[in-house]
């Protein structure tokens, strides 16, 4: 898209024009109307037909558009000499057989560039059109309006001669000689016919194609051209005509470089590229000091590696050069974009990215720009973009564009949305305040090495800005603005950039941001964002949820820090008038409370120097009022809670847990930094391929009968995204029971019998969310009959999921509940003498944190879950449950003739083993050890 600036006919609209006669203007570079452009062509007597705009007809007259042209002579050598007539659809046709008069030249009719000549007092557009082989011209037409009627004025300048029997397109058909004098035969340096013998054009010359025009700051007249092949090319222009100026002269280097020469009669100066590296759509604009170069790399399809590369130079034919004095030529090929040891010359200002939460899709392949110093004192950034969607549709976009300290040209992380800042601004005292700006930023490094192939995106990561100048996170270094103005200087690493910093609109939102963008003198650069704290207060307030309501009767917990969505700059703090009833942090303690009482809790949620507060008045209930009706005690065997230092079941602490780990993975970790858990939990960390960081512990379950099931439930925090990896799992010998982190149940008794309950190639999952605690139950029941027994997933509380299946039983396929024999799951749970944390899969460990491991050997009812919620949910320690206990130990001799008793309470008969356990007695609590 070649954007420019229409204030001759007063509308002051901003014009973009397209490959294939794509028109669009705007007046405030947001909000695009598309229009039609019209031609007129010139007949053979020399005077101006306008062209019909309909279907077939359009194309069909398209072809006389550009098969004759208006101009007649031009000046050369003081006088003015015959311009002849250049078919320029001819020459574009294929070639060398051309034959046919019905080729549509509309599909060739590339990356037009638009410019006012205030000397002919017409608006001038440089159009390509691309022919097979390298054989395009770049032709300039002539209007009044930006949208036409457009006249064929004349070529500018032909690539892919060739020697052939169609005099139609041969090289005498063209300008060179006007150019290079009467040549009794085509030169041998322009002789590169085809592929073959290693003759390709090229390897030596341009294509002519891609053209930009633009008026150096002399008002001199100058044209940029060439795609990939042989480079970037420039030709001065005559203004007079805005044809080519015949009487600018340009020496021939061939003869001792070759396929290396910057120099050539006919085609100009080579300023960039050549030997077929890639880089095409060059376009230059002048601005600050500097006249800068806008080349793309790589190809142009999403996955192809497109790129923006930028250089610059004092003089508007060059040379143009990066910040490490980096030459925009090349003298051999090499791969320059993409791969790790692809050449890396040439600012990269930005490239594939899927940076911001909202966004939906990546956005890649950006290139193909053109660049506008407005008179409003902005510089745009015109481009178009592709998506990581699978599909090849673009869209066009607008960034603004700075200057850093070091003139180089930095573009806004935002598409522009109507900011008033300019260059000037940035010289400027920043309206940004501190507390403004310091906050953890998401930020994206633009680095060069790209897995284009595999569409490899940019994403981000959080540093924060600290108040004394220190920048912590993903990256440790330092930032600083240079007094009284906007300039950022930031180090990330080793890394130091230069760039600007200021407010603007986020993409597709009406929420402002503090933005940083800078280069590094690399030509790497780097852009951060954060909502700007009186939006980000604002957006909190507008979507989060309150975990509490006035006069709501609370019973559990409170999870008062969470509020948020995760915007880190955004906190919130609570206050509360009973902290030891409902803490500042949601916590609730029912213990020994008598009766209901009133708690005020204050919020302050607060982003920089703005904040909103609110009471709410709720009622705590008392220890009575809030107990479970439900059984929730009887058949509990174990509880971790990994507060003590030998990490003992809390109902007998005989049996201790172990910190374990396989391969390099590193031990799980003990931490207490969470104010909602009772004491300390374990922190598993994460390993793969077998690398595991994981606990073990005396399987309670282990030898005893089970007649009727087991339940197994715990607190768990996942925090990465890593769904497979076992929670918790339970092996003997080949034979694994586990269950992942979506809630996966996976049991495989290595001979043959095997059962997966909610297997994702089944079903979606219910999947734990990350970042929070979760209470999880699941129970396990004994098969009585062919419809009862089975797995029951529990997520605080609640009933999740049943069974959705897809397993074998000696080769024989599982395909309903009646299916599977649930026995199996039962006995494996009391055949393993070990109960694992992050073990027992068939992948490694995850990244989570479990706390308040209890064990039943009974599966529990959906009212006993609930009412083990309601009591895990609270400030409650499990210790209580051993207080008084009266331990009775035995062995199996005595037990089978001994009746024990408890203050005249009869446990048993002389005919009756009781398992080990604890048993509520009327009202007592017994353990048998």
């Amino acid at each position: 898209p070649s954007v420019v600036f229409d204030s001759i006919s007063g509308n002051n609209r901003y014009y973009l024009i397209g490959s294939h006669r794509g028109v669009a203007y705007t007046t405030d570079m947001q909000n695009w109307t598309g229009a039609t452009e019209t031609f007129a062509r010139v007949k053979d007597d020399g005077s101006i037909a306008t062209v019909a705009t309909n279907g077939n007809q359009m194309e069909a007259n398209l072809r006389l558009v550009f098969s004759r042209h208006r101009t007649t002579t031009v000046p050369k050598g003081g006088e003015q000499v015959a311009f002849g007539n250049y078919d320029a659809q001819a020459w574009c046709r294929a070639i060398p057989d051309a034959t046919s008069g019905d080729w549509d030249v509309n599909g060739v009719m590339w990356a037009p560039d638009m410019v006012w000549n205030p000397v002919m007092q017409k608006w001038c557009q440089y159009l390509s059109l691309n022919g097979n082989d390298w054989a395009s011209v770049i032709v300039l037409l002539t209007a009044d309006k930006l949208t036409g009627p457009w006249v064929y004025e004349g070529p500018v300048v032909f690539s892919g001669f060739r020697t052939g029997t169609d005099e139609r397109v041969s090289w005498k058909k063209t300008d060179l000689e006007l150019v290079i004098g009467e040549q009794s035969s085509l030169p041998s340096r322009y002789n590169h016919p085809s592929k073959s013998n290693g003759q390709m054009w090229g390897d030596w010359w341009p294509n002519n194609i891609d053209p930009c025009v633009f008026y150096d700051e002399e008002g001199e007249l100058w044209m940029a051209y060439g795609s990939w092949s042989g480079g970037i090319w420039m030709l001065k222009l005559n203004k007079e005509n805005g044809l080519r100026d015949y009487d600018v002269t340009y020496t021939s280097d061939y003869a001792s470089k070759g396929k290396q020469c910057t120099s050539d009669p006919y085609f100009g100066k080579r300023i960039a590229g050549g030997c077929y590296v890639s880089g095409e759509g060059p376009y230059i604009e002048h601005i600050g000091q500097y006249y800068y170069l806008f080349m793309s790399y790589g190809g142009f399809a999403p996955d192809g590696g497109y790129e923006m590369r930028v250089f610059r130079s004092e003089k508007p034919d060059g040379p143009y050069k990066d910040a490490s004095g980096r030459s925009a030529q090349f003298t051999s090929w090499v791969l320059n974009y993409g791969g790790a040891n692809a050449d890396k010359r040439g600012e990269k200002i930005f490239g594939s990215y899927n940076g911001w939460g909202f966004q939906t899709v990546g956005e890649c392949a950006q290139g193909h720009n053109s660049i506008i110093a407005a008179g409003d004192g902005r510089t745009y950034l015109v481009y178009h973009t592709k998506f990581n969607d699978g599909t090849y549709g673009h869209q066009v976009r607008v960034h603004q564009v700075f200057l850093n300290t070091d003139g180089w040209l930095v573009a806004a992380p935002f598409e522009y949305n109507g900011e008033q800042l300019t260059d000037a601004d940035m010289a400027r005292p920043t309206p940004l305040s501190t507390s403004d700006i310091v906050g953890t930023y998401q930020i994206l490094i633009h680095k060069y090495a790209m897995d284009h192939n595999n569409m490899e995106e940019v994403t981000p990561v959080e540093v924060t800005l600290a108040d004394d100048g220190r920048v912590s996170g993903k990256y440790v270094g330092t930032w600083s603005i240079e007094e009284g103005t906007s300039y950022l200087t930031i180090r990330l690493g080793t890394v130091t950039y230069k760039g600007v910093i200021f407010e603007e609109t986020m993409d597709q939102q009406s929420t402002h941001a503090v933005s940083f963008t800078a280069c590094a003198p690399t030509g790497v650069n780097v852009w951060g964002y954060k909502m700007h704290p009186k939006y980000a207060l604002a957006w909190q307030l507008n979507n989060q949820k309150m975990p509490v309501s006035n006069y709501a009767s609370v019973k559990a917990n409170l999870n008062l820090d969470g509020i948020w969505q995760g915007d880190a700059n955004v906190s919130v703090q609570w206050t509360s008038s009973h902290p030891d009833i409902i803490s500042e942090h949601g916590r609730y303690n029912p213990t020994g409370l008598q009766e209901d009482t009133e708690v005020t809790l204050t919020a302050r949620i607060a982003s920089g120097n703005y904040y909103w507060q609110q009471e709410y008045k709720v009622k705590a209930l008392s220890e009575v009022n809030a107990a479970p009706t439900a059984d929730w005690q009887t058949g509990m065997l174990a509880h971790y809670g990994f507060d003590d230092e030998a990490l003992a079941n809390t109902f007998n602490t005989t049996e201790t847990a172990s910190l374990l780990r396989k391969s390099t993975t590193k031990l799980p970790t003990l931490a207490d930094d969470e104010p909602l858990r009772t004491g300390r939990y374990v922190h598993l960390n994460v390993g793969a391929n077998g690398k595991e960081s994981y606990v073990s512990m005396p399987n309670p379950l282990y030898g005893k009968e089970l007649s009727d099931g087991a339940t197994i439930a715990f607190w768990v925090k996942r925090t990465d995204a890593n769904l497979w990896d076992a929670l918790f799992g339970l092996a003997n010998g080949d034979a694994r029971l586990y269950l992942t982190g979506n809630l996966y149940v996976g049991y495989n008794d290595g001979a043959g019998k095997w059962l997966d309950i909610n297997n994702p190639e089944r079903v979606k999952p219910t999947q734990l969310g990350t970042g929070a605690w979760h209470f999880v139950t699941v129970t396990f029941e004994r098969k009585a009959t062919s419809t009862t027994g089975g797995v029951m997933l529990y997520i605080d509380g609640n009933r999740k999921t049943g069974d959705n299946f897809k397993g074998e039983i000696d080769g024989k396929a599982i395909t309903n509940k009646a299916g599977f024999d649930y026995n199996l799951f039962v006995d494996h749970l009391a055949a393993s003498p070990d109960l694992y944390l992050g073990n027992g899969s068939f992948w490694g460990s995850p990244d989570v944190c479990i706390d308040d491991v209890v064990v039943y050997d009974a599966p529990l009812s959906l009212q006993q879950v609930m009412a083990l919620y309601s009591m895990e949910n609270r400030a409650f320690d499990f210790h209580t449950l051993t207080a008084g206990i009266v331990e009775v130990k035995h062995d199996a001799q005595s037990a089978s003739q001994s009746v024990f008793s408890l203050s005249g309470l009869r446990l048993g008969t002389s005919t009756q083993h009781l398992p080990r356990g604890l048993y509520i007695v009327n009202g007592k609590k017994v353990v048998v050890k």
